[in-house]
């Protein structure tokens, strides 16, 4: 069978269920990444939907898998153009039986994989970016609970444990390989990441399967997960944070990879409210992923899934000036600077920022997404959308939205405002 495998947003081959899969069911196959021609387009908020930090780490990465493909005598094939013109033309082109991929379970993509079962083109998606499988979790997705603490408890209830990371099976090496001698640079610029917590042009965190695979050793091989929970709100620097989002949210590495390291961490070392904190973290990731499973789009309406339908207000005057870092305050505007020269934010100051934009300057909180979708290095449909809705009081927040005091989080996170004078 001639095959195409196209990556989407698992740039990897260790622990890849849907590439394994699609190795053992082929005897020839053409590897291909699409860069969508909608990342370059403006989004209805008037900026492009991938900024240049975003576009940079993954130009790293793509670069970085094709050496990886190489070392099996393969290369990945790299387009930027419309994904379903691209792979319709490269199956006509080379006789493609199936095409193989990661589900993903977001509206446009979604419907790119409509669009491909319309052309009567064979498409096999695997859902495979979670920590569980949905035949892991104890309750069917129409089930799932609407609640993230229901959802936990039920996890940790029946015990249930993530699959082991699997490994890139051998018939790699003989797999025979299908080349468009197509691999087009993205066209990015290098920054002064010098001041980043996550500095993308520091070799130690750069966009990468070997690159984010090195960072999780070296993780668990320090003290750092031993204190996350007491360092996880801190505003500054590389070790405050676990830093696995980026590499996470562009399948350089797996939530199961990361679950195997913190098993063996806590059998081996420690086991402590801080490392539970990781796993929960992990889980809230896997929610968020459910959830929109669950209800699809309908999910980030304001009257949808259970909350009362509320109008939706929105000053874009207040919105260009929060994008600019150019509020009436201070610390605001120094987590926006931050965002906007880097692409990295603290998840405290994530959450500041998006409360500040909702409550106090009345504004959708869709564009705010959109803007951290712009930004973001670690950029997560699932998680973006699904914590920004929490943040708005849509979605399935029970307490209907999140209102932080900025001068409380102000004194207690950052009360001698170094981080304030850091970005300002």
């Amino acid at each position: 069978m001639r095959s195409i495998y196209w990556f989407r947003n698992d740039l990897r081959l260790k622990d890849n269920p849907s590439l394994n899969l699609a190795l053992e069911k082929s005897d020839e196959i053409l590897f291909v990444y699409i860069h969508d021609i909608a990342n370059e387009r403006e989004c209805s908020w008037g900026f492009k939907k991938m900024g240049n930090h975003r576009k940079l780490f993954l130009s790293q990465g793509l670069d970085e898998l094709n050496q990886h493909l190489g070392e099996y005598n393969h290369s990945v094939n790299i387009y930027i153009d419309d994904s379903v013109v691209v792979l319709e033309k490269l199956v006509k082109q080379y006789k493609i039986d199936t095409i193989f991929c990661e589900s993903i379970k977001t509206f446009n993509e979604n419907n790119q994989e409509a669009l491909i079962r319309r052309m009567k083109i064979n498409i096999v998606p695997y859902f495979h970016s979670a920590l569980f499988f949905e035949n892991q979790l104890p309750f069917g997705i129409n089930e799932l609970p609407d609640i993230y603490t229901n959802f936990r408890k039920a996890i940790e209830f029946n015990e249930t444990k993530p699959d082991k990371p699997s490994s890139l099976p051998k018939k790699i090496f003989n797999i025979e390989s299908i080349k468009d001698n197509e691999l087009i640079k993205l066209d990015v610029q290098l920054n002064n990441y010098d001041k980043s917590s996550f500095p993308i042009t520091d070799k130690n965190f750069m966009g990468g399967e070997k690159t984010g695979s090195c960072h999780l050793q070296k993780y668990f091989q320090s003290n750092n997960p031993a204190t996350y929970k007491k360092t996880r709100n801190e505003l500054i620097g590389q070790n405050f944070s676990t830093k696995f989002s980026p590499w996470l949210a562009m399948g350089f590495i797996s939530a199961r990879q990361i679950f195997s390291c913190l098993d063996k961490y806590e059998t081996n070392v420690l086991k402590n409210e801080s490392t539970y904190w990781i796993f929960f973290e992990l889980l809230w990731r896997d929610y968020f992923r459910f959830i929109m499973i669950k209800y699809g789009k309908n999910l980030f309406c304001r009257n949808e899934p259970n909350i009362p339908k509320k109008n939706i207000k929105h000053n874009d005057d207040n919105f260009k000036l929060w994008t600019a870092g150019k509020t009436d305050n201070k610390f605001i505007n120094a987590g926006m600077n931050e965002l906007n020269r880097t692409g990295f934010l603290s998840n405290r100051m994530r959450q500041i920022v998006s409360s500040y934009l909702v409550n106090e300057l009345s504004c959708d909180w869709k564009a705010g997404a959109a803007w951290f979708e712009s930004q973001l290095v670690d950029f997560d449909a699932y998680s973006n959308q699904g914590n920004w809705s929490y943040i708005a009081g849509a979605g399935t927040d029970p307490r209907g939205g999140r209102f932080f005091n900025i001068e409380k989080q102000k004194n207690t996170y950052d009360p001698n405002s170094i981080y304030q004078n850091f970005w300002s």
